[in-house]
């Protein structure tokens, strides 16, 4: 059976990931497991002692290097089992008695990558371990993991809020489709307010561009309010619109339309947008 999976670092992330899956899993019926995968970068312990020591010496420092690194090993191990350990708890005092937990070694976006097969959905946080430590607004395992999983994937903020309102944010493109799509056919949004926002100059044309998708989403059971706003920047327009209507969640094809590439992956609002109260749901 497809699982939500949860990736969780004990990063300050961590907390809303785990609500975020929670929440996910109920709504989509589904079992939960949290996973936790150690990067451990493999020590060119030999290399980094000068030629020049005697072999004695050098053997000397090998094997007490060598001892350290198997002690830090340990460490992280614990550490991940822990971190584990914290995420089922969190589930457990709400309700989830059935959490799994999977430790992985790797770099995240490997183990992601390999661990999508029986992933109905992933929850990750927008800032992991290393945007914790440099102050980064999307964590460095980001991009990498939505250039690689195939699965739909929910990346959370800092907080957790059950959303009662989302934002589809539409170009009329084939991904922009599927995501109205999938949001149609899933019970993952079913019975919140949904919002269709296409950014682009307000003619009857493009607002017919908008019937479709609104009509497929009221044939799901879904109240739908469309938009077509004007303006340059769709990034600055959907974070216009997003506080003017207290949108909860953002939902978007993860490539599609050059625009909607570069809001989530490059733009200067999108900094804005990734240190926001906003989850992203992003479709393939």
């Amino acid at each position: 059976m497809y699982k939500v999976i949860a990736s969780v670092d004990g990063s300050r992330s961590s907390p809303s990931v785990c609500d975020h899956a929670i929440w996910a899993a109920r709504r989509l019926d589904a079992p939960l497991t949290f996973l936790h995968a150690i990067n451990s970068p493999e020590g060119e312990c030999e290399g980094r002692l000068s030629g020049g020591l005697t072999f004695g010496v050098r053997d000397s420092l090998l094997s007490e290097m060598v001892e350290v690194e198997e002690r830090r090993d340990k460490l992280v191990q614990e550490q991940g089992k822990a971190v584990l350990a914290d995420a089922v708890s969190r589930a457990v005092e709400q309700g989830v008695e059935h959490a799994g937990r999977l430790l992985r070694n790797g770099d995240v976006a490997d183990v992601l990558d390999r661990a999508q097969g029986e992933m109905r959905l992933l929850v990750l946080g927008k800032q992991g371990e290393d945007g914790d430590a440099l102050a980064e607004h999307i964590g460095s395992h980001l991009e990498s993991t939505i250039r690689r999983v195939q699965r739909p994937i929910l990346v959370a903020p800092l907080a957790f809020r059950a959303p009662e309102r989302f934002l589809i944010a539409y170009d009329g493109s084939p991904a922009a489709t599927e995501v109205v799509e999938w949001i149609a056919g899933s019970p993952l949004l079913q019975g919140l307010e949904a919002h269709l926002l296409l950014v682009d100059t307000d003619t009857e044309a493009n607002r017919e561009r908008l019937r479709p998708p609104r009509e497929r989403l009221e044939a799901a059971g879904f109240t739908v309010r469309a938009e077509v706003r004007p303006g340059s920047s769709l990034d600055e327009e959907v974070c216009a619109y997003r506080e003017e209507q207290g949108i909860h969640l953002i939902a978007m094809g993860a490539y599609g339309h050059s625009r909607l590439r570069h809001f989530f992956l490059g733009s200067t609002t999108t900094h804005m947008i990734m240190c926001a109260s906003t989850p992203l749901l992003i479709l393939r």
